[in-house]
């Protein structure tokens, strides 16, 4: 499984993803946000949480190749964090 982590807001995401099962799991501050398993080339997990007293919406997309795993990183419709 890839794993790759964001800090965003003093919070912390980790993306864990499989080519191998499909198997796509993120959590926000150790707590798990979203877990499918997927085979799409795109594949979106979107949460909301609260932060500051006011609620954060993510928009995250898990994107998979043949060999490759990425993501892109959204708050509030903004992107924070995308893989290279």
């Amino acid at each position: 499984m890839k794993k790759f982590t964001v800090d965003t807001h003093g919070h912390h995401l980790e993306i864990e993803a499989s080519l191998w099962n499909g198997r796509e799991r993120i959590t926000y501050d150790g707590q798990v946000v979203s877990d499918k398993r997927s085979y799409l080339f795109v594949s979106p997990h979107i949460f909301t949480v609260a932060e500051d007293g006011a609620d954060a919406v993510y928009e995250l997309n898990v994107l998979s190749g043949v060999f490759r795993i990425g993501f892109v990183v959204r708050r509030n419709g903004i992107a924070m964090a995308t893989s290279s």
